[in-house]
């Protein structure tokens, strides 16, 4: 029996102590088989299937956009066939997902009219699809040739191919198309550069801008700087009316004092940069956002989908106060964030970083939390609201409680969400998945990623200008930038600083085998980086054979360093006609050798000691081979020779140049030219000039 004693039974600890649960509402629920809602944890959707039962003639899009639309037909008993498997498929689906289903179901359509539609006008009719067992063959070659990407193809046949064995039917057994090409073009790395410093450089200006605002807000006196005249202004006035109406956001309706004209715009309703002045704004938002996207190497899903009701970011348990361990150095004070990757079934992502860095995810999110949590405090106030009324329509048509439960909804994903926002309508809104346009592009709406790059795009044109005129190489302008892209460009950055070592790719990206990893750096890295470089090669190689040459020299320098100049051209040219040595090293002046060399005078070089004359000796690419194998005689020599002579002969110093020659090229060929050439003077197969050739064992082992 154990000395110790384990009390196990804690209820009366917690008499009448109750744990409370947050209160979750449920979907609603409808009596049409055509309709459901998926049960997403986090974000619910409505998944309506009626379009392919009765058809489409138009398209839903009310902004208008996108690629024109086709109508397609309505098949209800194939649709209602299909139902089962595409509610097993979509139980816990994001909006995503099942935006995906429907896109690959809206195809699929598509193609059942068009196959009809040909065997009709070649007078071959056939029988209506409406059952999945009377798919063929012939619809797979056709989805083939009309283009159909992968994942469509994929995710019909998947329902397809459930709802055929449902009904004792085999397979379809098709081939998806070929992959598309998946490799991300990386941009180079000055490129990557001045993204990433537009990016910080709009992040910084709009924590200086909340800096200031803080700062003013406490500054009575008018500020002295004439930029910072009508954000005080702002700012002061704001808290004013806030304190007066007692709301966060209030409107002119809740100001009975008389409004100056200053804070009004042309509709009566206050204007943005009052409120500005105090929340974020749909800017300010994106580029914090994109600051931390860039510098945590996620997904940007990852990062967006942040729960705010969740402890995510806390200090490093080493810098605990009451850890034993704790570090004293206040300045290495680190955090962990830790985010949740969805499609990787809620895996942590774990980003570690010091606080004291004012660029980086930890002090960001820090900060942007702390300026947007009045707003969360209104959402949460409105959720509730939304909450009690979506209780009370228990006995409703199902339309108004679907209406009001995606109220709720959305509204429970402002609460979780940490990119809080006002946004133009003066309302509060949140950072979704998709990029929304907050920036301008030749007066156009657009992404910040797209204005950033726009405007670098302008600074470098205005660089090659003065570039121009002093016969500088120009600047090329940045290639189109996604958000996504960023990943990327934290892979292959890891992956070089680590020279190609898996293990810290791994752990960047939070992988959880080494096997995706290497998949992931062959994909977005290797496979694009040598496909980009055989292409450059090929026109590299067609330019010149159209300028009819093949110099392998001048193709390797065009591939390493690009364009040769002509003063280049003609040091090759002068280098061909060089005189060379034993050793393949060129000569300037064979016939006046320095007085070191110790030649005949008047002739040509008959020592070819070449890396004792640096006056006129020069390397050649073919040069590795004979300097090699001058190290390994002058070895064999060293082993030979008397002290006095090695050193009164200048020995020494000719073997150090050619040892330091040899670092000039590739390492593992100049130990392997070394290599062959000891074994070769070992075994008498190679004669070198002043040691007597002799092949008895003693001098072998001198050698």
């Amino acid at each position: 029996m154990s000395i110790r004693t384990y009390n196990k039974d804690h209820l009366k600890e917690h008499a009448g102590v109750a744990l409370a649960f947050p209160v979750r509402v449920d979907a609603p629920e409808s009596d049409d088989p055509l309709v459901f809602w998926t049960q997403h944890e986090i974000e619910p959707c409505e998944v309506n299937l009626h379009a392919f039962a009765t058809g489409q003639e138009k398209s839903t899009n009310r902004n208008g956009g996108g690629m024109k639309f086709i109508p397609f037909s309505g098949r209800p008993e194939l649709i209602h066939q299909l139902v089962p498997a595409i509610e097993e498929s979509l139980a816990y689906a994001a909006s995503q997902t099942v935006e995906s289903y429907v896109k690959a179901l809206r195809e699929w359509w598509r193609v059942l009219d068009a196959v009809e539609k040909a065997a009709t006008k070649a007078g071959q009719p056939m029988t209506r699809v409406e059952d999945a067992c009377l798919l063929t063959q012939l619809h797979c070659e056709y989805a083939h040739r009309s283009g159909m990407g992968r994942q469509r193809f994929g995710l019909f046949r998947r329902l397809v191919d459930d709802t055929r064995l449902a009904l004792s039917f085999r397979r379809t057994y098709w081939e998806s198309p070929e992959d598309s090409d998946t490799q991300k073009h990386i941009p180079q790395q000055e490129h990557r550069n001045a993204v990433r410093f537009a990016i910080r450089s709009t992040c910084r200006k709009v924590l200086q801008r909340f800096e200031s605002s803080d700062r003013l807000s406490q500054s009575d006196p008018n500020p002295n700087a004439p930029q910072e005249v009508e954000l005080w202004r702002n700012v002061r006035y704001m808290h004013h009316i806030q304190r007066v109406t007692s709301k966060v956001l209030p409107t002119p309706d809740d100001v009975h004092d008389r409004i100056p004209s200053w804070a009004l715009n042309t509709n009566g309703h206050f204007k943005m940069s009052l409120r500005e002045s105090v929340f974020p704004n749909h800017w300010d938002a994106e580029a914090v956002w994109h600051q931390c996207l860039v510098c945590t190497g996620w997904n940007p899903s990852t990062l967006t989908t942040l729960d705010a009701t969740k402890k995510f970011l806390f200090d490093h348990f080493k810098d605990d106060p009451n850890d034993p361990h704790r570090r004293f150095v206040l300045s290495a004070e680190t955090y962990e964030l830790v985010g949740e990757k969805e499609r990787a079934g809620g895996k942590e992502q774990i980003v570690t970083g010091q606080w004291k860095t004012l660029d980086g995810p930890g002090h960001l999110i820090k900060t942007y939390l702390m300026r947007v949590e009045p707003l969360r405090q209104i959402i949460k106030q409105q959720l509730e609201q939304e909450k009690l009324k979506y209780k009370q329509l228990d006995d409703a048509a199902y339309s108004a409680r679907t209406s009001q439960f995606s109220k709720v909804s959305t509204l429970e994903q402002g609460v979780r969400s940490v990119w809080l926002y006002v946004d133009r309508s003066r309302n509060v809104s949140w950072l979704h998945e998709k990029s929304s346009q907050c920036g301008q592009v030749n007066g156009k709406q657009a992404t910040l990623l797209d204005e950033v790059v726009h405007l670098t795009n302008i600074q470098r044109a205005a660089t090659n200008v003065r570039r121009a005129e002093s016969r500088r190489e120009l600047l090329a302008p940045v290639p189109h930038v996604a958000a996504k892209d960023f990943r990327v460009w934290f892979a292959d950055y890891v992956y070089r600083a680590s020279h190609g070592n898996m293990l810290h790719v791994k752990k960047a990206l939070n992988h959880s085998r080494l096997g995706t990893s290497r998949g992931y750096s062959d994909t977005n890295i290797l496979n694009q980086e040598a496909s980009d470089a055989a292409r450059r090669f090929l026109n590299i190689l067609v330019e010149e054979l159209d300028s009819g040459r093949v110099d392998l020299t001048i193709l390797t320098h065009l591939y390493r360093y690009g364009a040769l100049t002509p003063e280049q051209e003609k040091l090759l040219a002068e280098a061909r006609t060089l005189p060379k040595s034993r050793m393949n090293v060129a000569c300037k002046d064979a016939r006046h050798p320095p007085s070191q060399i110790k030649a005949t005078v008047d002739r040509d070089c008959d020592v070819q000691r070449c890396l004792l004359c640096l006056e006129n000796a020069v390397l050649l690419p073919e040069s590795l081979n004979g300097i090699a194998m001058r190290a390994e005689e002058l070895r064999a020599l060293q082993g030979y020779l008397p002290i006095e002579t090695w050193i009164e002969e200048m020995y020494e110093i000719e073997l150090k140049n050619n040892l330091m020659a040899l670092h000039k090229f590739d390492l593992n060929q100049g130990l392997t030219a070394r290599k062959k050439w000891a074994q070769a003077i070992a075994a008498g197969d190679h004669y070198v000039p002043g040691l007597p050739w002799a092949s008895s064992p003693d001098l072998l082992e001198l050698v």
